[in-house]
């Protein structure tokens, strides 16, 4: 396909890390971004074997003035954007999980994170997707985030992701988003961080079926929530 220009937020370890190596096999332009590059030992090691395909940015998405900026320094290397991959977030502590333990503070920072961090992200980055090529928004989100799926425990988690896919779905049909595809996509239970060595699949098994999935969107699956192998997931 056509060189794409990606943003990816989080890419410096997990899901987020193992799409920039996943999208390199496309001829991609990739900025990745994460809160502290000059502790992304393995990220900046991959953009040093590709300078002229991955720059890699500071970026707290936690932090809007942090956002405006890197919004700016994207803007000052190309004129349009072909995909944002909301991929950062966090899964919180027991204060946020365990009824009994939890705290406002840390369901609340946990919400900000995974759910609205992302909003403003996109929101910064729409004029440049506007000018982009099939340009689409793609939220990271969890099969937690279902409701019709929803179990006991992991109160802030569930809830962000909730609130995430609230965002896409309200994206997906604002009429300041036409023409940019947004969707949600859970990634699957991964052997990251977060998904810990007993998950069931591989990060390089999740980022290969998303790439693909990826690749293959187009304005008619705006609004969707999918899992990582294409199928549709209930909201």
């Amino acid at each position: 396909m056509d060189k794409q220009r990606i943003l990816i937020t989080g890419a410096n370890r997990g899901i987020g890390f193992e799409l920039t190596r996943q999208f390199l096999k496309d001829n991609s332009q990739i900025f990745a971004t994460c809160r502290n590059p000059e502790r992304a030992d393995v990220l900046n090691e991959l953009a040093r074997k590709h300078p002229d395909r991955v720059t890699v940015l500071q970026m707290d998405v936690n932090d809007e003035a942090s956002i405006i900026a890197a919004a700016k320094a994207v803007t000052g290397k190309i004129d349009s954007l072909d995909l944002l991959i909301n991929n950062a977030g966090i899964g919180g502590d027991e204060a946020g999980h365990i009824l009994g333990q939890l705290t406002a503070g840390e369901v609340s920072h946990v919400i900000e994170t995974n759910a609205v961090a992302p909003l403003i992200v996109t929101q910064a980055f729409r004029d440049l997707l506007k000018r982009g090529n099939n340009p689409r928004v793609v939220m990271i989100s969890s099969g937690m985030g279902s409701l019709q799926r929803a179990g006991g425990s992991s109160y802030a988690y569930r809830m962000s992701k909730a609130a995430m896919n609230m965002a896409a779905r309200v994206l997906a049909f604002d009429s300041a988003m036409n023409g940019i595809t947004t969707v949600t996509m859970n990634p699957g239970w991964v052997q990251t961080d977060m998904g810990g060595p007993s998950a069931s699949l591989k990060p390089e098994e999740s980022g290969d079926a998303l790439r693909a999935l990826i690749n293959r969107l187009s304005p008619a699956d705006n609004g969707m929530f999918f899992q990582y192998d294409g199928s549709e997931l209930p909201w």
